[in-house]
């Protein structure tokens, strides 16, 4: 059986991101290892924005 893969979109109130609706990117097909270590990552160099992980499939 494969991994469960995660598709995860990170947002900002900044106004820069206004027009994308404070969408600021969205990854695809990462493991439960890669989300956990992107939160992690984010929340100590961008405490501003926030993360939606969903399960792919």
């Amino acid at each position: 059986m494969s991994e469960q893969l995660y598709t995860v979109h990170a947002f900002s109130n900044k106004p820069e991101y206004a027009p994308s609706r404070g969408g600021v990117y969205i990854i695809t097909d990462m493991t439960q290892t890669q989300v956990e270590s992107l939160k992690a990552r984010e929340a100590e160099e961008n405490p501003d924005r926030w993360l939606k992980v969903e399960e792919q499939g």
